[in-house]
This record gives C-alpha cells, structure tokens and sequence, in this order.
C-alpha cells in the first residue's frame, strides 16, 4: 500500500490489483503518510518501508517466523546499506528500553510488528517533523513489548550523500526537546534526559560541521558538554581528527593546484596489476547500484538528443537502465568488461526484450548498431592505457552521433589519488575526434562531491 504516491506507482497497480495507491491532497509528512497507510490495511501484521529502501526475498518469512517462535511484538533484521554506504547496520541484539535515551537501536522502517503495538502506542506523531521513529519506539517499549532479532541483512537501506540534516540541521536537536515532554516519566529515570538531550546538540553539532559552519559546530559542542561533562574526551578526540582530515584536504588541494599538466603516464601504470572487476563486480553494485543523482541529467539528454537508441560503454549492474526505460529508448545496448556485472543486470532486467548484451571490448559491437547516443559515465578513467584508450575513442566516434560523458579530469583525478583512475581532458579529446561539445554542467554526487559532464556531438 502507497500513502504519497507519484506516476511510478500509479504504473506498479495496473500489474497488482491487491495493491492501493492513497495520495495526501498537500504533502503531510513521514508520519501521516505511515498512519494513513497502516489506517487503510486490517492485516494483523504492519511493516513500513522507506520509499528508495526494499527487502530481500526472505525477509517476510524470517521476521514472521522469530516472532512467532518466541512470541514477539516486533522484530528487525541486520540493515544493509547500499548507495554511498555498503556498511551493515542495526547488526546487535536488541537493548533495553532506557538504551534508546543513548542510541536509537531500534530501526525506523524495516521491522515487522503486530498491528496491536502501532494501535497501543497511537501511531507516529505527525507533530514531529523528524525523529517521529524515536518517538514511536519509546512509546511503544515503555507498554513492554517484546523485541526478535534476526541477525541476517534481509532489509536494504539506502544511503545518501545529501539528506534531511543538509537542509535542517537543527532537526535533531529541536525534535528532541519535543520528545523530552512528550515523555516526562520515561526521561525522569536516571540520567536519560541529560544524555537524550546531550545527544541532540553532538547531532546538531556534527551537521553544522558537514556543511562548513565552524561557528555553530563549536558553540553546539560545548553545549553539549555543559550538559554531559562526560562527552569532553570524546568529541576532544573528535576535534583533533577533524582537523587532522582538513589539513589532508588541504595538502592534496595544493596538490591538484599544480597539476594541470599532469597525466600518469603508461610507463606508471602499466606496473599496476589488472583489476579483476568479476570478483568486484557484486561490492561496487552493492554500493553504487541503486544511486540516482544523474538520473534527471541523463533524462534532459535523451530528450535533448531524441535518441531512440543508447549504447551504454561501462553499464556494470545496469544503474542507468531505469533512466532509458522511463524515456521510451527503443533499443538498449548494454556492454561491460565483467560477465559478472551483465548477470545482475540481467536478473535486474529479465522481461525487457530489447536491451541487448556485449561482454568484452566495445569493438565487438557492430558498426550497424549506429546508436543514437553512447553513454560513459565513470567507465572511461578506469582505462589507464592511453593506446587502448584511443582505439575504443576512435572506435566509439565512428559508430556514434551524440556522446554523453561523465567522467574525471585530470585534476580530479590527482585529488581522488587512486592509482586505477586515470584523469582527461575530454574536451580536447572529443574535438581532436571531430566532434563539437554541446553543454556541459556539474551535477552533485551522492555522496557530495561534483562530477562535470559534457555532451558532444559528432
């Protein structure tokens, strides 16, 4: 069930009839979205999932089943992230209710409870623009409901580089102040309030320091150690290492100021081994699979070259494919130097007919195939060997009209120091190929760097 729903899910209920789509006339929130949804269901089990997030196959049967077995209200299962993050996460056995002053061990979406525990606690704040998750957890561990674990990653959560703490920042702070008098009882025992609301102002503090202010960084963190002297050793050793990173930063930017010029040349990284991208092809889809900051910037330019046909050099797991599949490209070619990664692209993809696969070397790839549009988005600096470069660069330009190209510079490349990446200048490339560039721009990165892309035309 969809509660603030768009097109896409509106095309997902002509193939399920058991699925209802409930859309909100303005945008209420996380939680009067949840509170519609589960409102609208009368199965005796509920489960919220975060829009960008899914579950692996087993999940369903492995959370019915511990609770079932040791006669649970809940349970949750190991998260694994994936998008900037393929880190595991909520990996313990559940903690005590006065934990929750300390950390949130209970996940937000992903856990599998009785309809009964959402009914007893009232269902999520929509006063809380944020945090609603931690409220409801308090609320509905203070009524002494039991908790099951699975220690398996059955639920994927996907994480961004931007998120809710780059536009408020104060968020967790202010939303905890709320929750400390939306439960005065449960914060009176002990020493919670004091951490509980300590913990707000490090959170406050450290999303301050994510976006440059020093200031509000500094003035938050002594805040926060009036309230906890505890936290003094800590965030100390936090402070020296930040400063540490920034003086790194520093040094490579000076670095890449002086680098201009710099190419690596074949002679250094010839000696390098081969990458073997079949052993890496599952851990860089993990990770990057599912990323779609470019996704609108890819679209403007099948649009802008109404290309009926995209050859795709470097497709790995087939991130991109969605974007072709949402702009009617009629003809989908698909190459990687991986069998492996064209496998999960496969799986990804089974019912669409017209993409097609090549393995190996681009030039493998007919002439006849003329594709309206080639797409390299960071493939190309993987390739260190300039003679090898140039052959799939020619090779490419004789078959293409239009080419969309994400891809690092050179001094890009010297401040990501990778020894397997290789920086260019596309610009001069392209136009020593005959070709005209078109636009350019910079799109942010999932996790918050600038990538530059161009579009030339043959």
């Amino acid at each position: 069930m969809f509660a603030g729903c768009d097109s896409a899910a509106d095309r997902v209920l002509l193939y399920d009839p058991r699925i209802r789509c409930i859309r909100h006339e303005v945008n209420r929130g996380l939680a009067a979205s949840r509170n519609t949804g589960l409102q609208a269901g009368y199965a005796p089990f509920v489960l919220c999932i975060d829009a960008d997030d899914f579950l692996h196959r087993d999940f369903l049967s492995a959370t019915l089943e511990v609770i079932e077995n040791q006669r649970a209200d809940c349970a949750y299962t190991v998260f694994q992230c994936f998008g900037v993050s393929n880190r595991l996460w909520f990996n313990q056995e559940p903690k005590s209710t006065g934990d929750l002053a300390r950390e949130q061990w209970l996940p937000g979406p992903g856990v599998m409870m009785l309809r009964s525990v959402w009914e007893g606690v009232g269902g999520y704040s929509p006063d809380l623009a944020y945090n609603e998750d931690l409220d409801f957890w308090i609320a509905a561990l203070q009524s002494n409901i039991s908790v099951a674990y699975v220690p398996r990653p059955l639920y994927f959560y996907r994480r961004h580089g931007h998120s809710m703490t780059a536009t408020q920042p104060d968020g967790e702070r202010i939303t905890r102040e709320v929750i400390l008098k939306r439960h005065p009882a449960f914060f009176a025992v002990g020493n919670r309030k004091k951490v509980f609301r300590a913990g707000g102002f490090i959170a406050a503090a450290y999303a301050h320091r994510a976006l440059g202010h020093r200031r509000q960084w500094a003035v938050l963190t002594a805040r926060a150690i009036s309230v906890d002297p505890r936290l003094v050793y800590p965030e100390a050793k936090a402070i020296v290492r930040a400063l540490a990173r920034r003086a790194k930063r520093k040094i490579k930017s000076i670095a890449g100021s002086d680098s201009k010029e710099y190419y690596p040349s074949d002679e250094n990284t010839n000696n390098l081994p081969p990458r073997d991208w079949d052993s890496l092809a599952l851990a860089i889809h993990d990770q990057y699979g599912y990323l779609s900051d470019d996704f609108s910037v890819l679209g403007q330019v099948v649009d802008k070259t109404e290309a009926n046909s995209v050859l795709e050099v470097g497709c790995g797991s087939g991130r991109l494919v969605p974007v072709y599949l949402a702009h009617n490209v009629q003809t989908i070619l698909l190459q990687d130097v991986s069998e492996q990664a064209l496998d999960l692209c496969r799986q990804r993809f089974f019912c669409q007919e017209h993409i097609s696969y090549f393995h190996g070397d681009v030039r493998i790839i007919p002439t006849s195939a003329s594709p309206d549009l080639i797409v390299a988005n960071r493939v190309l600096q993987h390739i260190l060997n300039d003679g090898e470069f140039t052959k799939m660069m020619k090779y490419l330009t004789s078959i293409g009209r239009w080419f969309y190209i994400n891809e690092a510079g050179v001094k890009e490349a010297v401040l990501l120091g990778d020894p397997y990446l290789k920086g260019r200048d596309y610009i001069q490339i392209f136009v020593d190929l005959g070709c005209r560039l078109v636009q350019e721009g910079e799109l942010t990165a999932e996790y918050g760097g600038r990538h530059r892309w161009m579009l030339f035309e043959k």
